[in-house]
């Protein structure tokens, strides 16, 4: 099975339960998923510089270990964090997977860099993640 790197804002609930709903859905179907919220660097000072540094090379890192990125956007998708990782797996030529529980309208640099585009849970479950089928995202784009 594949390596995952889940890119997803985590600041509130909703975000939250989307990501938690991602790493239990990733996992049981047999894939290892590196998620930032679970790698957040207890033993360093949350916010001091070294947190900073470390928590930034270890994503860095995990993002080149993983074979491709599964992005998650909020609502407004305003997380630069989130659009800095897909923009650098895209970058790196990983593969990029995309889902968007809200359906809204996305910009054209994410829709452009994606590999596979996602509303619903069960398209997630039902993907062939061996083979990488590119899924467009065919709406309109902002």
């Amino acid at each position: 099975m594949a390596k995952i790197y889940l890119a997803s804002p985590f600041f509130n609930e909703k975000e939250l339960e989307h990501v938690e709903e991602a790493e239990a859905l990733l996992r049981d179907l047999g894939h290892t998923v590196f998620s930032p919220r679970e790698n957040q660097l207890p033993m360093v000072e949350f916010g001091s510089f070294e947190w900073r540094t470390n928590v930034f090379r270890n994503d860095i890192k995990h993002i080149h270990w993983a074979d491709y990125v599964f992005g998650i956007i909020g609502d407004n998708y305003d997380d630069t964090g989130t659009a800095m990782e897909l923009g650098y797996a895209y970058a790196i030529s990983k593969p990029v997977l995309l889902f968007n529980p809200s359906g809204n309208i996305i910009n054209l640099m994410l829709t452009d860099s994606l590999h596979a585009y996602f509303e619903d849970w069960g398209d997630v479950a039902k993907y062939d993640f061996e083979n990488l089928p590119i899924l467009p995202y065919m709406k309109e784009v902002k």
